[in-house]
């Protein structure tokens, strides 16, 4: 009998070492003033764990005996980074004290490594704009909210008044968005058909924050993501009921109206529905764009005026504290003006009614967290086109470009180290036609793109995490079928194209590795230096596979068997905090670019009616070399009072080109990618007093090459645009629930031109006026 109660005792002591639990409780205060710490992030061994409620207090049960590294972070204050030993069935119950240091804090994100870290903690060049820079930064579209990043190139030639705008960085070529992806809550938003993203369709009211990755990102996001990745990150509500109406008014007759409701129907819950509401619309006269040569050579010139509006919705549910789905809707629609009218009664426009659908489950257990996305994306284009030359020219491009897919992140978190893996499913499709209505003409393309994507990622902490490594490889497969491109009852407007009709054109596919590998070394808080090489490419487009049609100095041809463009980028960066107020950080990058894409002469020419044009497709044809650096400073000069300046240098040539043919008369070895600035400098000025809020910023930007030539263009009237510098101010005042601002962008009315030689709308003021509940 005593050796069986013996061994109930063994048991029963060994059950309870097994199940024994610890608990931790913590309040966090402001160091300076001892005030409690609201919403604060806490975080143990790196995997997201609790966050403060109003009185700054957390709580963390069910941990086992051992030692913890706790990270607590919150928007204004330094983060603060404590080992504590935890011993069996023990409660413990601790104060943290965060020191503020304002806008020079780090900050988690999430777009670098599918993982939450701070960008201190990151072996790569990450740039955030913070909800506070948002409401301080004078800006009309979401792009504009970048423009005070180092190395970020906006082309927005006309503010509001442009249908599209692309941004790049870091020495590629300014007129590509395919480059750098762009992503909405971590869904790319990238159509196939071209590579182009709509910047007009989300307000700045719904953003929380937005977060920048220079440099290949294709190890997590394969393509697009060759030059960088842009994720635009939408809010979510903590509070039971909050909303802002505004309205505002300015240059050109523009008028804007804007809602923003959100609500949590159990905030002090860990369970519960959370919601939000945004809708915009907007509508401008607008003014005449084209040059005085136009307007004195075309009779039909008019202004360029705008109407646009959209509205997007988010239903959330929290399932627990650590699992929540959402479900977002968008829809947008807009009638730009492009400035020339016959007989239309809008004249030449452009529309993109835009649907957007996305779904997602996230979560964490353990030491485990995923994501599932699922997308769906579509955008019905259409263009009227009118003009009169020696007679009367009439048709509408109409495009219909959907996207649709499923990507999943899992990760697993070890003591020292972080294991993400995924799996990415994504369809990109065209089906478009260009109609005439002078003639019985209709062309018809389409075509689809599937991509299959793996990828895997493995964060290493060593030394007492002064040392990170961060290596990453992904695969990625595509294949282009259902690919035609036909015309129906041609006449004299499309005979020409008889011979590219082909009603099945040839099914491709390709594949591509995208490995990458990060270095970093932190030598305290303060100082911080990074290493690492990452591959990036970017997928042809489907309007270079499917369609061909008239383009600027030719006839261009479709290729359904073009390759990728690669990028071998190499880049070393550091990071300094002196003084406890100034922030430095450098970095250097030199790139090989392989396969890159260009629209080149095959040696044929085709006849128009004014004439003969010579034929050209894109093709992988050329290698470049890209090198630069970018440095940024910011400095508190009070709590209340910030400076950031930057200069970026980039260098961007192209060191072998490969002409079709023989009978090709150019070549552009040794010539500079176009549209690419060697210099560029911002600063920008932030100032919070009970007077009034004010944010300035000015941007100069440096000289760029017309043409890939670099030769003489006739319109431009030389070889380079000229350097400009922009400035823009932003003045707000809060009395209460209601709030007044003035916006003026460009304050000098610079003067800049496209390559159609047209111009900006210059000095563009608004003033806008509105109430927070």
């Amino acid at each position: 009998m005593r050796k069986y109660i013996l061994i109930l005792i063994i048991l029963l002591l060994a059950f309870t070492k097994l199940f024994a639990q610890s608990e931790l409780n913590g309040t966090i205060y402001n160091s300076e003033n001892n005030e409690m710490i609201s919403y604060a992030n806490i975080s143990i061994n790196g995997q997201a764990s609790a966050v403060s409620n109003e009185q700054g207090q957390f709580s963390i049960e069910n941990l086992k005996p051992g030692e913890y590294s706790i990270i607590i972070s919150y928007v204004g204050y330094e983060t603060l980074k404590k080992q504590i030993n935890i011993a069996e069935n023990e409660t413990q119950n601790l104060e943290f004290n965060l020191k503020p240091v304002s806008y020079l804090t780090d900050e988690v994100t999430i777009t670098a490594t599918k993982t939450e870290n701070y960008i201190q903690d990151i072996p790569v060049r990450v740039s955030l704009v913070s909800s506070r820079q948002i409401e301080n930064i004078p800006a009309q579209t979401t792009d504009e909210l970048l423009n005070f990043i180092p190395g970020i190139n906006i082309s927005r030639s006309f503010g509001i008044f442009s249908h599209q705008s692309r941004v790049t960085m870091r020495g590629l070529n300014g007129q590509e968005q395919g480059r750098v992806l762009v992503m909405i809550d971590g869904i790319p938003t990238n159509k196939a058909d071209g590579g182009s993203v709509n910047w007009n369709l989300m307000n700045t009211d719904q953003i929380e924050r937005i977060e920048v990755v220079k440099g290949p990102g294709s190890s997590l996001y394969g393509g697009n993501a060759m030059g960088g990745a842009i994720n635009i990150i939408t809010k979510k509500t903590t509070e039971n009921f909050e909303g802002k109406v505004s309205a505002d008014y300015g240059t050109y007759n523009t008028m804007r109206g804007q809602l923003y409701l959100s609500g949590k129907l159990n905030p002090e819950g860990e369970k519960g529905f959370y919601w939000n509401l945004n809708s915009f619309y907007r509508q401008s006269d607008g003014y005449i764009n084209a040059s005085e040569a136009d307007q004195l050579a075309n009779p039909y010139i008019v202004e360029s005026g705008l109407m646009e509006w959209g509205t997007s919705a988010k239903l959330g549910y929290d399932i627990n504290s650590n699992n929540t789905i959402e479900l977002d809707l968008l829809y947008y629609d807009d009638d730009r003006a492009t400035g020339e009218k016959v007989y239309q009664p809008e004249g030449n426009n452009r529309e993109h009614d835009t649907y957007h659908l996305r779904a997602k489950y996230y979560g964490n257990k353990n030491k485990a967290e995923w994501n599932v996305s699922f997308f769906y994306l579509n955008e019905d284009y259409k263009r009227i086109s009118e003009w009169m030359k020696d007679d009367y020219t009439f048709y509408k491009v109409l495009s219909n470009r959907v996207d649709f897919g499923a990507l999943s992140t899992l990760s697993y978190s070890l003591n020292k180290q972080t294991i993400t893996g995924g799996i990415d499913l994504k369809q990109g499709s065209v089906d478009a036609k260009d109609e005439y209505y002078t003639s019985t003409d209709i062309v018809y393309n389409r075509g689809k793109m599937n991509t299959f994507g793996l990828f895997i990622q493995d964060e290493i902490r060593l030394l007492n995490d002064k040392l990170k490594i961060v290596a990453g490889l992904r695969f990625d497969y595509a294949n282009f079928f259902d690919g035609g491109f036909e015309i129906e009852a041609p006449t004299s407007e499309t005979t020409f194209m008889l011979n590219y009709h082909n009603e099945n054109l040839t099914e491709d596919n390709w594949n591509a590795l995208s490995p990458k590998l990060s270095l970093q070394y932190e030598f305290n808080n303060n100082y911080r230096i990074y290493t690492n090489y990452a591959r990036g490419f970017r997928p042809a487009v489907l309007d270079d596979m499917c369609r061909s049609g008239r383009i600027r100095g030719g006839f261009k041809v479709s290729d359904p068997s073009l390759q990728p463009e690669y990028l071998n980028n190499f880049e070393l960066g550091a990071d300094a905090r002196l003084f406890g107020r100034l922030r430095t950080s450098l970095s250097a990058y030199y790139s090989l670019g392989n396969d890159f894409m260009y629209y080149v002469n095959t040696g044929d020419s085709i006849q128009f009616s004014y004439g003969p044009r010579p034929i050209i497709k894109a093709s992988n044809i050329s290698e470049v070399e890209i090198y630069g650096f970018e440095f940024e400073v910011n400095y508190r000069f009070f709590e209340n009072i910030i400076l950031n300046a930057n200069y970026a240098y980039a260098h961007s040539q192209i060191t072998n080109y490969e002409p079709l043919s023989t009978d090709d008369p150019v070549d552009l070895t040794g010539k500079y990618l176009a549209d690419v600035p060697n210099h560029m400098a911002t600063a920008t000025l932030q100032w919070q007093n009970k007077i009034v809020n004010a944010g300035i910023t000015a941007k100069y930007m440096g000289k760029r090459w017309v043409n890939d030539t670099n030769q003489y263009d006739d319109i431009v009237q030389d070889s380079q645009y000229d350097a400009y510098t922009i400035m823009d101010l932003k003045l707000s005042k809060s009395i209460k629930k209601i709030f007044v601002s003035l916006n003026v962008q460009n304050i000098l009315d610079t003067k800049f031109y496209n390559s159609k030689g047209a111009v900006n709308p210059g000095r563009f003021i608004t003033l806008e006026l509105g109430i927070r509940f």
